[in-house]
């Protein structure tokens, strides 16, 4: 890894704007500031587009509400309409129905309840939600407590390999970005890598020659040194 976090960072708050808009658990906690409504949204966000997962959400929220107590009364088959525009629906459906059904048995409808627990412990329980994996979990915990965790989706894990930063499983390359990075700057960046990733480090064709990360970059150099020197 050739640059440090500190570098990263300000090159790509240089460069990019955050807009809660491009960032749906975001976007929800600004909006609502509600654990449990950002836990919904980013169960949807899992194997769906962003922009189908905006619908998404703020279709249920408008047509039925996205509370514990409103989701129970709901059938599934009305939860599955709203959300049909994304992938896996209907599985999908079936997992806010049981989670709501356990955030209002077991914690009175309110998510606090667990988040308000000490950072370790308060992951360890959500982990144990149906559904609810380590990036669900790190999202959650992220963006409604700052707690110090650094989600890991499939365009971070795409620059954190290039860079050089770290491969791996998910827990590795989050413990490198988390030694990377300031904790005060971890849901900055998280944004900002994600904002990287859907406009210049992309999965097919990414464009390295305008990155302003290139120089920190082993994938970039790589290419370079393996390029045919068209002087020879």
């Amino acid at each position: 890894m050739k640059c440090t976090g500190k570098e990263i960072i300000e090159r790509l708050r240089k460069t990019y704007k955050r807009d809660p808009k491009e960032y749906v658990a975001y976007d929800v906690w600004m909006n609502f500031k509600d654990p449990f409504k950002v836990l919904i949204a980013t169960l949807l966000s899992q194997n769906s587009t962003d922009k189908g997962t905006y619908k998404a959400f703020y279709t249920l929220e408008e047509k039925i509400g996205v509370t514990p107590d409103n989701l129970i009364k709901s059938s599934l088959e009305d939860i599955a309409s709203c959300i049909r525009n994304i992938g896996i629906y209907r599985i999908k459906a079936e997992r806010i129905k049981e989670l709501a059904k356990i955030i209002k048995e077991k914690y009175n409808g309110d998510l606090n309840k667990i988040l308000d627990k000490e950072p370790k412990e308060a992951r360890e329980e959500l982990l144990s939600l149906p559904g609810i994996g380590e990036k669900t979990a790190d999202v959650v915990l992220l963006t409604c407590k700052g707690y110090p965790y650094f989600p890991v989706d499939t365009h971070i894990k795409r620059i954190s390999q290039r860079l050089g930063i770290a491969s791996g499983s998910y827990e590795q390359i989050s413990a490198s970005l988390m030694r990377l990075f300031d904790p005060k700057d971890y849901l900055e960046a998280h944004h900002l890598l994600i904002a990287h990733g859907r406009n210049v480090c992309k999965a097919k064709n990414p464009l390295c020659e305008k990155c302003i990360l290139n120089d920190c970059c082993e994938y970039y150099s790589r290419i370079n040194k393996n390029k045919p020197d068209n002087n020879s």
